[in-house]
């Protein structure tokens, strides 16, 4: 079962009908640029054929993306349950772990499998609990140190801080969710 973030399965719905509707004006600008004549030579039809091919790629690839997550299960999460008073006991999806990765201080939000962005704001960054990392963290607690392959190379890591997120950080880094 995939876990996503409603705020990660809002943003693939949008990406949905918005590249349907850029096919759609793609094809409108076609038809309209066709009736100038010679196609061959007509600039405006070609770049409209030629968007209207890219969005139909796009809008494949995110059915696919979509119709996966059906057939494998998927639940979602609200990140904003993931703000708790109980102390977390170890690094779980929802959780930050501040931890040095190769000697550089980082704070991780362990977050469903399509959080992966960079936010604006704050210095808390979701990594998606799919990743390798995000993987090797699972379980992990306060002051455990071990190596993880990451894009090929092999990165050292030692855990300071396992804890529950803010409201504050969670708003950083899921900025749709401000007007729930």
């Amino acid at each position: 079962m995939i876990i996503l973030s409603t705020v990660s399965a809002w943003e693939l719905g949008d990406r949905l009908e918005t590249t349907q509707a850029q096919k759609n004006e793609a094809l409108r600008e076609a038809k309209v640029a066709k009736l100038d004549g010679d196609l061959g030579e007509n600039a405006p039809y070609q770049a409209a054929k030629e968007k209207f091919r890219t969005m139909g790629r796009i809008q494949r690839r995110l059915t696919q993306e979509m119709d996966h997550l059906i057939n494998q299960g998927h639940r979602l999460v609200d990140p904003l349950s993931w703000v708790k008073e109980d102390p977390a006991a170890e690094a779980e999806l929802g959780v930050v772990v501040v931890l040095d990765l190769d000697g550089e201080r980082e704070n991780f939000l362990i977050a469903g499998a399509r959080d992966h962005h960079v936010p604006a704001e704050g210095d808390v960054v979701p990594i998606p609990y799919t990743s390798p990392l995000g993987q090797a963290l699972l379980g992990k607690h306060a002051q455990d140190n071990f190596t993880v392959a990451i894009r090929g190379q092999i990165r050292t890591v030692n855990i300071h801080v396992v804890r529950r997120p803010t409201r504050e950080e969670i708003l950083a880094v899921f900025p749709a969710l401000r007007g729930e």
